[in-house]
């Protein structure tokens, strides 16, 4: 499925399509894929009611889909990072960015790497009934970079920052939060303050933790703890709104100043004593009420299961009988004419 992103060519650097051009997308690539076995056959036999749920799962505002965050889930199984690994990326990268622009070319991020380096067994899935190439990692490593770098750019440079709160995702989305407060203030922030370990599991991905990653992720937890602070600017990072960062230059700039949290953080600082603004303590922001309930509510660091949606078509079709599928539909028509 990462072969997707070659049709998304026009909206790279947006992030988010509208919703009905997604679903048309995903149907004309069924379609032009009959007879060729680029896609699995469980893609193959989804109906455009399982499209359009699918749709919505990666659907963060009214009308706009996240088509990064699809890829990102299509492309699994990968070695799901804990919140230290992250951290220990972040950094990594942060040490090759000697202007601290905030961006490194491919050069870079392939010297660095992320928290896999390729050559893991993914076999230790629990649900990886099909055997895997021995390279996808390391095309994935490589795959990852496209997906999020700006290749306005020459030479394309990745937003490391950006493509780390991705990767924060996870299937509680109020834990995918507290994992992106940490990726973006830099530190460990705990959901609760009786925890003392980061949540590494990820039912969504079938992967098991490692022991020996837990014991290092516990051992490590002081190093990316401390007096966590915060500014706007980087709050607005976490609750971002997606799409293009320049102003007013693309037609989905309306809907995301409506959707703008600035005011109310804005708001929310100076209600806590910081009249100039200046960066407050995490802890005493998540204690503001319209904080916990942002958190409890955000959607946008929910990873949704893929596999679950196929899972529910084939089940659907085995109970109700043949539905009609996108291929069919296609099949019909070509009939017809």
């Amino acid at each position: 499925m990462v072969n997707i992103n070659f049709l998304y060519i026009d909206f790279l650097l947006l992030g988010f399509i509208q919703k009905k051009v997604f679903i048309d997308i995903l149907t004309d690539l069924i379609n032009l894929s009959l007879g060729t076995n680029c896609i699995p056959d469980a893609w193959m036999n989804l109906t455009h009611t399982d499209l359009q749920n699918l749709a919505s799962a990666f659907t963060v505002k009214s009308e706009l889909t996240d088509w990064r965050r699809f890829l990102l889930a299509a492309a699994q199984p990968w070695p799901v990072p804990s919140v230290t690994q992250l951290l220990k990326t972040l950094h990594s990268l942060k040490s090759v960015d000697a202007a601290g622009s905030g961006f490194v070319t491919q050069e870079y991020y392939m010297q660095i790497g992320l928290w896999f380096n390729g050559n893991e067994d993914l076999s230790i899935t629990k649900s990886c009934t099909e055997p895997l190439p021995s390279d996808r990692l390391r095309h994935l490593i490589k795959f990852f970079f496209s997906l999020f770098a700006d290749t306005r750019k020459d030479p394309a440079l990745l937003n490391y920052t950006e493509m780390l709160l991705y990767f924060a995702s996870h299937s509680d989305p109020v834990e995918g939060v507290y994992r992106a407060l940490s990726i973006a203030t830099g530190t460990y922030i705990n959901r609760k303050e009786e925890a003392s370990l980061p949540c590494v599991a990820f039912p969504h991905s079938n992967i098991v933790p490692n022991e020996k990653t837990l014991i290092e992720d516990e051992k490590e937890v002081l190093n990316w703890t401390g007096e966590e602070i915060i500014s706007v600017a980087t709050l607005l990072k976490v609750f971002h709104t997606g799409g293009s960062k320049d102003k007013d230059n693309h037609r989905f700039s309306n809907l995301e100043k409506e959707d703008s949290y600035d005011k109310d953080f804005i708001k929310i600082y100076k209600e806590l004593g910081s009249d100039d603004l200046t960066p407050i303590p995490v802890a005493l922001l998540l204690k503001h009420p319209f904080i916990q309930d942002l958190i409890n509510s955000y959607q946008e660091y929910k990873l949704p299961d893929i596999k679950i949606f196929l899972q529910r078509s084939e089940q659907a079709q085995s109970t109700d009988g043949k539905n009609t599928t996108c291929k069919d539909i296609n099949l019909n028509s070509a009939t017809t004419h």
